[in-house]
């Protein structure tokens, strides 16, 4: 029995994270070789750590995805080691940046907005847009100029498709959909497909800041009536990166519970 990603070379950013490290250890158990990218090289390791334990392939590389040299570089050395990269995911991102008027007890749903200072909106674009950008960039150019076809998949959220979190995180969220649509109808001809992720309420470090009277009001809104776990995501991710979504492109999937509909 073949893995549904034999012969795949991926790239995740954010990959010490708990989305991201579950993306990196599934990928690998369906047979791709994993380039594991995070701002922490310690998160990074010990993602490839838990990968290659169980036999799997994997690397690691820390650099800021808001550098767009580094990047190239990562792609450069991703293909230098494993192969040409054809499947990647962008999946780096944070919730809260310096400066962006959060603070205890402020969810960000009254004056965040107006509390916004120039460098926390910059940054989580950076983060989640640009770095988006660079990495697609890298990505597309090098199956381009090798006349191969590849997947890309966003992790953006439902923040992006309902407005919900703080204000430069859904607009960086939302903006990441239009990064999909754009790259899939413009790479489809090259045989590049774009989709998009678009979790609910996930279990990870991130909702864990959340409180927990919070996170109990969204269950009991949330028709499954549970939040999510890292596997739920991961799951998706690998039918995305799979050949058996061959056909989709420019899509949206969101496992969310039944949280938002439509």
């Amino acid at each position: 029995m073949t893995g549904r990603l034999d012969g795949k070379i991926a790239v995740v950013t954010g990959a010490g994270g708990g989305l991201g490290a579950a993306m990196c250890v599934r990928f690998a158990e369906e047979g791709a070789a994993v380039v594991c990218q995070d701002l922490d090289a310690a998160a990074a390791d010990r993602t490839v750590a838990a990968i290659t334990d169980a036999g799997g392939r994997a690397s690691a590389w820390a650099c800021d995805v808001a550098d767009s040299a580094a990047i190239d570089a990562l792609f450069d050395a991703a293909t230098e080691r494993h192969g040409l990269v054809n499947v990647l995911v962008n999946c780096a991102g944070v919730d809260r940046t310096p400066g962006d008027g959060s603070r205890e007890g402020n969810t960000g749903a009254d004056t965040q907005v107006a509390e916004m200072t120039d460098a926390g909106w910059q940054r989580m674009l950076d983060i989640h847009l640009n770095g988006a950008f660079f990495c697609t960039r890298a990505f597309t150019k090098r199956l381009i100029d090798a006349e191969q076809g590849g997947s890309m998949i966003a992790i953006s959220s439902i923040a992006g498709l309902a407005g919900w979190g703080p204000v430069h995180y859904a607009t960086a969220k939302a903006g990441l959909l239009g990064l999909v649509r754009s790259v899939a109808r413009f790479c489809g001809p090259r045989g590049i497909r774009a989709n998009a992720i678009c979790p609910g309420v996930i279990d990870t470090a991130m909702t864990a800041s959340v409180a927990p009277q919070m996170i109990a009001g969204l269950k009991m809104i949330t028709p499954l009536g549970r939040v999510g776990e890292p596997a739920d995501i991961a799951a998706a991710a690998v039918y995305l990166a799979s050949d058996e979504s061959s056909f989709v492109t420019g899509e949206t999937i969101s496992p969310n519970g039944g949280l938002v509909i439509g």
